[in-house]
């Protein structure tokens, strides 16, 4: 029996395209949740970023009771983006100190450049002395803070940075003391004694948490400079 095309439209009715039930919409992205947008910044920024966040936290909680996951929470970053740009903790104060001693060190070139056409002059030298001791009570906070609460691994780090300073002044001793009754030969042993004792004195002075009479201060450190490199007169 043939079957017409009549009867098989009227067993299975071909739908009018316009009669077509109306699909629902797909669903937008903007119903969807939200993803946050990761922000790519540069390695210096991003490596400022978490430094900045660990000092705030190391001020407000203290260096031991801050973990490495608060310090990546308050920077807003991922735990993982932490170890590309320091191995640990410690390594994190120790890059802090570093900072500290870098901020030293462009003082001080900044100050030798613009002196530079005057020559070798021991007084120079004394100015540095100078330079480093006001750089030191410019950052009692940090100081205060990094030594009252770090433990033992952070701090040899940060001795390691301390070693700029002294190969700093030692340098400075042998561009500026040519030709002086103080020896060539002493001057290691030299720039190691006034840099050790400005040390100790910053430090017990910073650590007794009193106010510091700094044109006082800085005037000791000058003078004992001035006795220890054998100059007959410290004058500013």
């Amino acid at each position: 029996m043939t079957v017409s095309h009549s009867m098989c439209d009227r067993i299975n009715p071909m739908p009018d395209s316009d009669k077509l039930p109306a699909q629902p919409p797909a669903a937008s992205d903007a119903s969807a949740p939200a993803r946050r947008r990761r922000e790519v910044k540069a390695p210096e920024v991003r490596r400022s970023e978490l430094l900045q966040a660990a000092a705030a936290l190391f001020e407000e909680k203290g260096v031991a009771a801050t973990a490495i996951g608060d310090i990546t929470e308050r920077a807003q970053v991922a735990k993982g983006t932490f170890y590309i740009y320091f191995a640990s903790k410690d390594a994190l104060i120790a890059e802090i100190w570093k900072d500290y001693v870098a901020g030293f060190m462009t003082v001080a070139d900044e100050a030798e450049a613009a002196d530079r056409s005057q020559g070798p002059q021991p007084q120079k030298l004394l100015q540095l002395i100078e330079r480093l001791t006001h750089h030191a009570l410019d950052n009692t906070e940090l100081h205060r803070l990094i030594y009252s609460s770090a433990d033992a691994a952070a701090l040899v780090l940060c001795k390691q940075s301390d070693e700029r300073i002294l190969a700093r002044l030692l340098a400075s001793m042998g561009e500026n003391l040519v030709g002086h009754a103080s020896r060539t030969s002493g001057h290691e042993l030299q720039a190691s004694l006034i840099f050790h004792a400005l040390d100790g004195a910053l430090h017990r002075a910073i650590m007794a948490g009193e106010r510091i009479d700094r044109a006082a201060f800085v005037d000791a450190i000058r003078q004992f400079a001035s006795n220890a490199l054998g100059l007959e007169k410290a004058s500013p």
